[in-house]
């Protein structure tokens, strides 16, 4: 059997467009010889289509595209068998639609299956749109019992993600003797992603079973997608998709694949595997450049400041649109050191990107607010009267208005000449609010899920970024020698308090220290340094700054709410996935 992994990038709502990636795969496909092509899930409308879904003309549209690729499939391909993920209404009790895959060969439907797992965790809610199917499908093809299944379906094998649901698809058409099992995914990149999916699916097929994975790769919205669609033998790898920045039409021959990696799924492997993986940073510029061109943006501006956050996501943005697509604005103000305003130009002078200074003047800009706020000085009933009596004024808004100053020279220049701004923001800063309110307000945050250990990481890897970017201490250039880590903690120690806290619900300082150990001897990073987190629990202030920390990412949850996307790519990541209420006293 001759198989093809029509492994494609689809737009929600992009009818026009999934549809031509689809005649593309079947004409290739088609000229290829192959019994069988499969698309990713919900193929049709794209994913996630979310409420989109509640409109009566967008399940129209659906079906009509469903019909224009079953007629293509009479028309070009009469022996090939397509299957593609679409939308049904459901017609009985329960939810309003149904997450379908219909087979369709020689102009007619040969078969429709409706899938009976739906993830409620996570970032996926499909429970608020479809009812679960119960029926098998299985279909002979070319002299094979074949099954298909719809993501989900194949992992309630393994007792996995802590979700268990009462039946199990894969079990019941091993049950039933089947040799091939097709299966649609959408399956969202999360660290440790493609080495999970081996461990739980590639041990399902041992004993003769062949499993073709095909997922969906690109950027949608926060989510980016990495493909790494594969087939399976009796535990063993026989083909992995590893190209993600395109659409891929693999051809795999079933009865000539060689074994590429046996027990794929055992720990020997996981090197081999990884090493065929696509890399973090590769995702990360994926994810940006389909939110950028799927949003109609050709440009992009950003505030490079000479700080490794800019300087990553500078890199990024020109990786992702061609440097001479990106704007870079230097913005130094009376604080900002002489190295910085060089480093930064340095970086776009390497990267060849645009380089732009616009000087920020903020003091006559706090003097003149003040002014006008004191008009009531007379009164003490007066706000502004009181705090200035009780000399509470907050000065570190004198500080912050040079970043709100920024801010508005960012959107000045999108607005003015159609860029997409970019927000620099990283994910241990994000949890702890150290940035003002406007600065994770622009369109898109790349780095928005990512720790200041790995936004190190990449920043060391690059060439182009001058060593002196990320060997400096972090620094908002707010005040005369002001450094980052001298307002929360060393980042060695606040990344780990962060990735405990948000991914793994680790609130208590006994907690953490156990958590703490029982990552690292699992080898997993979780800190630049981590002889500065040992120092740090033998001080005798560490349980009380855990919890000044725990306490502040808590009450920072109004701000993260507010912020702009940016692509996951952990187990938690704040947005979609992550429902904590604003208002509460637990945090």
């Amino acid at each position: 059997m001759k198989i093809c992994l029509g492994q494609i990038n689809t737009t929600p709502g992009d009818f026009a467009g999934n549809f031509l990636a689809i005649r593309r795969g079947i004409d290739i496909a088609s000229e290829a010889g192959c019994d069988l092509i499969v698309f990713p899930e919900l193929t049709i409308p794209g994913y996630l289509s979310q409420d989109l879904l509640y409109h009566p003309e967008f399940i129209d549209r659906n079906l009509a595209v469903l019909d224009e690729v079953r007629a293509y499939t009479g028309q070009v391909a009469p022996s090939l068998h397509v299957v593609v993920g679409y939308v049904e209404r459901n017609t009985g009790l329960g939810k309003p639609f149904l997450n379908m895959a219909a087979v369709l060969s020689a102009g007619e439907t040969q078969g429709t299956y409706a899938k009976q797992l739906l993830p409620f965790y996570d970032v996926f809610d499909e429970l608020r749109y479809f009812e679960p199917g119960d029926d098998l499908l299985i279909l002979p093809i070319n002299g094979q019992n074949v099954g298909v299944t719809i993501c989900e379906d194949l992992w309630n094998d393994k007792g996995s993600d802590g979700y268990n649901y009462a039946n199990n698809p894969l079990q019941q058409y091993r049950d039933a003797g089947v040799n091939v099992v097709l299966s649609l995914n959408s399956s969202p990149f999360v660290h440790g992603k493609t080495e999970q999916r081996m461990k739980v699916i590639a041990p399902s097929t041992e004993g003769g079973m062949t499993l073709i994975y095909v997922n969906q790769r690109g950027g949608q919205d926060e989510l980016v997608f990495d493909g790494q669609s594969f087939v399976v033998r009796d535990g063993d790898l026989i083909h992995l998709v590893e190209e993600v920045f395109e659409d891929s039409f693999d051809v795999v021959d079933l009865s000539r694949a060689p074994v590429q990696l046996a027990k794929v799924y055992e720990a020997t492997q996981q090197s081999k595997l990884q090493a065929r993986t696509p890399n973090l940073y590769d995702l990360l510029v994926l994810g940006l450049r389909d939110y950028a061109e799927k949003s109609g943006f050709t440009q992009l501006v950003l505030a490079s400041s000479g700080g490794i956050d800019s300087a990553v996501v500078c890199k990024m943005a020109c990786d992702a649109v061609g440097p001479t697509n990106v704007h870079a604005i230097r913005m130094p103000s009376i604080f900002s050191t002489s190295h910085s305003r060089d480093d930064a130009l340095l970086l776009h002078q390497r990267l060849g990107c645009w380089d732009y200074e616009v000087e920020v003047e903020h003091q006559s800009v706090v003097n003149m607010l003040n002014t006008r706020f004191s008009q009531h000085r007379d009164d003490p009933a007066n706000l502004v009267t009181a705090k200035l009596k009780a000399q509470a004024y907050a000065g570190v808004a004198d500080e912050n208005i040079q970043a709100r100053i920024r801010d508005v020279y960012v959107m000045h220049f999108s607005n003015a000449y159609g860029a997409m701004p970019l927000s620099t923001g990283n994910k241990t800063e994000s949890a702890c609010g150290y940035y003002t309110h406007f600065d994770m307000n622009f369109s898109y945050a790349p780095i928005k899920d990512l720790y200041k250990y790995q936004v190190m990481e990449i920043a060391r890897g690059a060439a182009e970024i001058p060593d002196n970017i990320w060997q400096k201490p972090p620094s908002a250039e707010l005040a005369h020698g002001q450094i980052d880590e001298e307002s929360l903690l060393s980042y060695a120690i606040l990344d780990p308090i962060v990735r405990a806290y948000v991914e793994d619900y680790i609130s208590t300082f006994a907690r953490f220290d156990r958590w703490v150990s029982q990552r690292i001897a699992a080898s997993d990073a979780i800190s630049f340094d981590v002889n500065i987190l040992r120092r740090w629990f033998d001080s005798a202030t560490a349980p009380a700054e855990f919890e000044r920390i725990i306490r502040l990412i808590g009450r920072m949850e109004f701000k993260r709410r507010q912020t702009c996307p940016g692509t996951k790519i952990s187990k938690v990541a704040f947005g979609i996935g992550r429902r904590i209420p604003i208002v509460e006293k637990w945090s």
